[in-house]
């Protein structure tokens, strides 16, 4: 299998979406379906091509085979700053009305309130998802390597990343990878690995 992982492009969209909504499905539709018409799916698919924030293209990583993407994976540090929140929110504002928007943003803080941002030395890895069917084959173990070497080029101390603590295979998937459960905070682990 000739998997090659490089940065994430707006034309991944339609396999990419999908994607990072069955990384957290419960949490993302909780936050972002508004509607029949407004969408988790719809509201990533929109953020992923405008490129910035959270859920934008220019900050995934994505595991490919020829043109076929399957996985993806991003990361946040501490230096990411203003420009990226601000992206975010821009995505949120420009895909819901003003009022949904409130709604979702309500709806997030009352998640946010149990995750903690990663630190000066942490580099928090997120969306990590594979295809199911190409689950097993080594391809999240690759898109963590890449995320390892993202952290030593930003000379973070640790990677980090928050799992439901519903969400048991992903719990085994990262202590076979060497993470250790770091805390447990309102409904999700905070799992660690030396960089």
């Amino acid at each position: 299998m000739d998997i090659k992982i490089r940065q994430g492009a707006a034309s991944d969209v339609a396999q990419t979406a999908p994607l990072i909504l069955s990384a957290a499905e419960s949490l993302l539709t909780c936050i972002f379906d508004e509607s029949r018409d407004k969408t988790a799916d719809g509201y990533l698919s929109h953020a992923w091509q405008l490129g910035g924030g959270q859920y934008g293209y220019k900050n995934h990583w994505v595991a490919v085979q020829g043109e076929r993407v399957l996985g993806v994976v991003t990361s946040w540090h501490s230096r990411l700053g203003v420009q990226f929140d601000r992206a975010t929110l821009d995505s949120i504002t420009s895909y819901f009305t003003l009022d949904e928007a409130i709604m979702v943003l309500m709806r997030n803080q009352t998640v946010a309130v149990g995750l903690t941002p990663p630190t000066n030395t942490e580099l928090m890895v997120g969306h990590l998802a594979v295809s199911e069917d190409n689950q097993r084959n080594g391809i999240g173990s690759l898109l963590i390597d890449t995320m390892q070497r993202r952290a030593e080029k930003l000379k973070k101390r640790k990677l980090v990343l928050d799992v439901e603590i519903a969400n048991i295979a992903a719990i085994r998937f990262y202590q076979r990878l060497n993470f250790t459960e770091e805390s447990i905070n309102k409904g999700f682990i905070r799992f660690a690995r030396p960089v």
